[in-house]
């Protein structure tokens, strides 16, 4: 009689350790990011200069909400897709600048903003074509 007992009180120690765990845990683990909550923007560098800035960058900002980030030492920006309730620009702009890389601005649908957020009017990149000297009619004010 004692060992069925022991027994009963056993698992009913197992099955209340179990469903204490079960019943305790945190929100740890990655979240679901909704597609409708999803946003871009692409956040303007100084100083990156090489590949390894962009693998840097890359996982610096590969955190909570992150849907995809693409870095480019080449053109100095850093393109960013997130879902805007579990993150936002200004905490991915903190996080590179973190570690050691110099965000200057971003872009959005709504034009050029600095890194406080306030919109600019002007973009910080000069037009690689060099500024209508394509000759392209209708391109970067050429003529021809």
């Amino acid at each position: 009689m004692n060992i069925k007992i022991l027994s009963a009180i056993f698992v009913a120690t197992v099955i209340a350790v179990i469903s204490f765990m079960i019943l305790s845990q945190d929100d740890k683990g990655p979240k679901i990011i909704d597609p409708r909550n999803v946003i871009s923007k692409t956040i303007n560098m100084q100083g990156m200069t090489c590949e390894a800035c962009e693998i840097a960058i890359d996982k610096v900002v590969n955190d909570t909400g992150m849907v995809k980030v693409k870095s480019s030492s080449s053109d100095q920006r850093v393109e960013v897709e997130f879902d805007k309730t579990q993150t936002d620009i200004k905490t991915i702009m903190q996080s590179i600048n973190k570690k050691g890389f110099t965000p200057v601005s971003y872009e959005d649908e709504n034009g050029l903003h600095d890194v406080n957020g306030t919109k600019k009017v002007q973009a910080l990149h000069e037009m690689k074509c060099g500024a209508g000297k394509c000759g392209v009619a209708g391109k970067c004010g050429g003529s021809k």
